[in-house]
C-alpha cells in the first residue's frame, strides 16, 4: 500500500517519513512489506489509510487539484477533513490513533462483531434487527448491501434469520468490535472530553457528515459530529446521493483501493467516478483534471 506513490511523489515521501516519525515504528514498512494481517488490524489500517489518503491529497492539491466538497466513508472522514484543512497531517494522526484507540478500548467491554448482508432492502434489515435485538444497521453501503453490527450472538443469529428470508449471502466482517453502533457510544463522550481543548480549524471547503449529511460550518460542529460518528451508521447510499444532486460532476474516491469506486456505481450510474488505487489511476485523474 503506498509504494508507488512513495518512490513516485516527493510529497508521498514526505508524509509517509513524517508519520513513522510520529509514531515511532515503521508505518512506511508496514504498509510497503507488511505483514498483511498486522496492516488489516483496525488501528494500524486507519493510520494506513489516513497517512495514504493525505498523501495523495497533497500530490493532487500540488497539481492545483482541489475539491469543492469533501466527506468520507467511516475513518476516511478524518482524511477528508485534512483536505478540508481542518488540522494538519499531525494533528490529524493524532485524532485518528486516539480515536481508534478509544474505540479498541470501548470495544473490550462487550463481545462485538459486524457482518454485511447481501440481497435485502434496508427495511427488511432493520426489521430483522429489532426482531434478534442488540444488532443496529451500521453502514448502508449499497441498496441491497447492509452492514449490522452488535454483540456478536445477536449478529449470528441477525445473519441466520436474513438467509432464511432470502439474503444472497452474509458473512461476519473480520473487526474488533461492533464499530458503528450504540454500543460504542462513550467512545464520543470520550473522545470530546480528551479533544476539548485541541484547536482544529473551521472548514474550508464543504465538509458533509456521512451521518448528519450536513455541511459542517465551525470547529465545534466538526469536534461534535466526529465524536457522534463513532457510534452512528455510515448512511453511505445517502450521501452519495446527496453529493450527486449538488451537481457534482465528477467523483474522486482518494485513498487505497476502490471499494467506494464500486459502491457509488452501484447507487447512481450517472455519476462520473475516477480513483487513485495505484499511479497508473492516480496520473489519469491528474490527466483528466489538468
Amino acid at each position: 500500500m503506498g509504494l508507488d506513490l512513495y518512490q513516485t511523489y516527493p510529497e508521498a515521501r514526505e508524509i509517509f517519513d513524517h508519520a513513522d516519525r510520529l509514531l515511532g515504528f515503521s508505518l512506511s514498512r508496514l504498509c510497503f512489506e507488511g505483514p498483511e494481517e498486522e496492516l488489516n488490524s483496525d488501528l494500524n489500517a486507519q493510520l494506513a489509510v489516513y497517512t495514504v489518503s493525505c498523501a495523495l491529497t497533497d500530490i493532487l492539491m500540488t497539481q492545483n487539484i482541489l475539491p469543492c466538497v469533501v466527506s468520507g466513508y467511516s475513518s476516511g472522514f478524518y482524511s477528508a477533513a485534512y483536505a478540508a484543512g481542518c488540522f494538519d497531517f499531525a494533528c490529524g494522526l493524532h485524532i485518528v490513533k486516539r480515536a481508534g484507540e478509544i474505540l479498541l478500548d470501548e470495544g473490550q467491554k462487550i463481545e462485538g462483531s459486524m457482518a454485511v448482508i447481501f440481497g435485502l432492502s434496508l427495511e427488511e434489515v432493520k426489521h430483522f434487527c429489532r426482531k434478534t435485538g442488540d444488532v443496529e444497521v451500521a453502514i448502508l453501503n449499497t441498496p441491497r448491501q447492509i452492514v449490522i453490527s452488535g454483540i456478536s450472538s445477536s449478529v449470528t443469529k441477525a445473519m441466520e434469520i436474513s438467509l432464511n428470508e432470502g439474503a444472497l449471502d452474509a458473512y461476519k466482517l473480520s473487526v474488533a468490535t461492533a464499530y458503528h453502533s450504540k454500543f460504542m457510544e462513550n467512545s464520543g463522550t470520550r473522545f470530546l472530553r480528551e479533544f476539548e481543548d485541541t484547536h482544529v480549524n473551521d472548514p474550508q471547503i464543504p465538509l458533509i457528515s456521512y451521518f448528519s449529511l450536513d455541511t459542517l460550518p465551525s470547529e465545534e460542529e466538526l469536534k461534535k459530529m466526529m465524536a457522534a460518528q463513532l457510534s452512528r451508521p455510515v448512511l453511505w447510499v445517502d450521501l452519495v446521493k446527496k453529493l450527486g444532486n449538488r451537481n457534482n460532476r465528477l467523483f474522486v474516491e482518494v485513498g487505497p483501493g476502490a471499494t467506494l469506486f464500486r459502491t457509488v456505481r452501484w447507487i447512481d450510474r450517472n455519476i462520473e467516478i475516477m480513483n487513485t488505487t495505484n499511479n497508473e489511476k492516480l496520473s489519469e485523474v491528474i490527466d483528466k483534471l489538468t
